[in-house]
């Protein structure tokens, strides 16, 4: 089933989500680098520049989680081998950045004062993210970024089984019903109307067959679509009689 979004909505989907994530990063920044300069992180001489490493924390924390959470739904999606350890990245990151602005802000105020375990915690997270960044970095090489995942429903196509026919009466091996003219045209322009590219990919996934089906069924369109646009052959005049 598709679903015609209004445009404010599309709009909200494309800007929403990065512009809620940046907000939220740079929220997160202060109490991060709060909580290093309270771990003992100061100014460091880099190469004759004055760096203060304490504003360096937002990175292993916010940012961390944030990657965290993308490789592992990226993981989970393609049921790669560190799903696992990626996933339970994710949650731990997640844990670390609440902890880490609910500490600041709970020193800040004075309602808790830092000790030898709270410093020994905040020194300890930019090695266990490091280690964590370069397990799921160095894996093997089936759980690189190109990563090849078998087609839904990759059955051999057979023109007789699954027949796109005017009333949509077509079937395909195991009694599945075939799609009709109209209801490949609609899916079409379903995906004209997103701003989607027609392609066997994406046609493939509102018609819920395999890329394969659905390429074919893109070329009856268009064969349908050339067919109309020839003009009709005139009807032969009748054969007169002979006379003697």
């Amino acid at each position: 089933m598709t679903v015609d979004l209004p445009g404010y909505a599309k709009g909200m989907r494309r800007v929403g989500p990065p512009l809620v994530l940046a907000v939220a990063l740079l929220m997160s920044i202060p109490g991060e680098i709060h909580l290093a300069e309270v771990a003992g992180w100061g100014r460091f001489s880099f190469f004759g520049f004055g760096l203060n490493m304490a504003t360096l924390m937002p990175v292993c924390v916010s940012v961390y989680a944030a990657c965290s959470a993308v490789i592992a739904d990226v993981a989970k999606r393609l049921n790669l081998p560190n799903r696992k350890s990626a996933i339970t990245g994710a949650v731990a990151a997640l844990i670390l950045a609440l902890c880490a602005q609910d500490i600041s802000h709970l020193i800040q105020l004075n309602y808790m004062h830092t000790g030898w375990l709270l410093v020994g915690a905040v020194s300890a997270i930019p090695p266990i993210v490091a280690a964590h960044m370069l397990h799921m970095s160095a894996a093997p090489a089936d759980t690189s970024s190109v990563h090849e995942v078998p087609e839904p429903e990759e059955l051999e196509y057979d023109d007789e089984d699954d027949e796109m026919t005017e009333a949509g009466n077509g079937r395909r091996r195991g009694g599945r019903k075939g799609l009709s003219l109209d209801e490949v045209e609609e899916a079409i322009r379903s995906l004209k109307d997103a701003g989607d590219d027609v392609t066997p990919e994406n046609l493939a996934v509102i018609l819920k067959r395999a890329p394969r089906t659905a390429r074919r069924y893109l070329d009856k369109v268009k064969a349908a679509e050339a067919k109309a646009k020839q003009p009709e052959e005139a009807p032969a005049a009748p054969m007169l009689p002979l006379t003697a």
